[in-house]
């Protein structure tokens, strides 16, 4: 057990490590978006001055409201977490990562659609023939779910519009349908 002195530090020593990351996930997110200062500033309607002792990780107390406009204007979520030590911030960054990764899947599932459009008929075919030998092999060797299975099938049925537009909208199965793809080998591509 922590004394009362120790635990003020420990405290204290948490409040400015959370002061700094929101000062670099501030600027990361400014600089992101290509925004000087003062850009944020138009954009949020929070002082140029606000903003650098911000991102100086000034540890002076900021308006919720401040802090709101400020994320609105990054495009960040403002979320309360525990201050002690074993906090949910850790479970609350693999959330943000996991959400980020499925992100992508559907970014990478969706140029594959738009390439299948702008590709030549027989080029089109042949990627979903690859893609449809893939699912068979894992009917065949029972590496998938029948579900996952006969939903990829309707899904590389028919003209490759279907196709596109089977990969722009999955539907509510979209996410775990996904992560295992029988696109792994094109989307490997267009990531290269």
């Amino acid at each position: 057990m922590l004394d009362r002195l120790t635990q003020g530090v420990v405290f204290d020593m948490l409040y400015r490590m959370r002061h700094t990351d929101l000062a670099s996930q501030m600027r990361a997110a400014r600089r992101r978006r290509a925004l000087s200062q003062a850009g944020l500033a138009a954009q949020s309607g929070v002082s140029r001055v606000t903003i650098a002792r911000i991102e100086g990780g000034s540890l002076q107390d900021f308006r919720l409201g401040t802090l709101t406009r400020l994320c609105v204007a990054l495009g960040l979520e403002l979320a309360a977490v525990p201050r002690e030590a074993g906090s949910a911030l850790p479970a609350l960054l693999a959330r943000e990562r996991e959400r980020a990764e499925r992100l992508d899947r559907r970014c990478r599932h969706a140029a594959l659609a738009a390439r299948l459009l702008a590709m030549s008929r027989a080029q089109a075919r042949a990627l979903v023939r690859q893609a449809q030998e893939r699912v068979g092999r894992w009917e065949r060797d029972e590496l998938c779910s029948r579900h996952y299975v006969s939903r990829w099938r309707r899904m590389l049925a028919g003209r490759r519009e279907h196709v596109a537009e089977s990969l722009l909208d999955a539907g509510e199965w979209a996410d775990a349908l996904f992560q295992s793809s029988p696109w792994s080998f094109a989307l490997r591509a267009a990531a290269a």
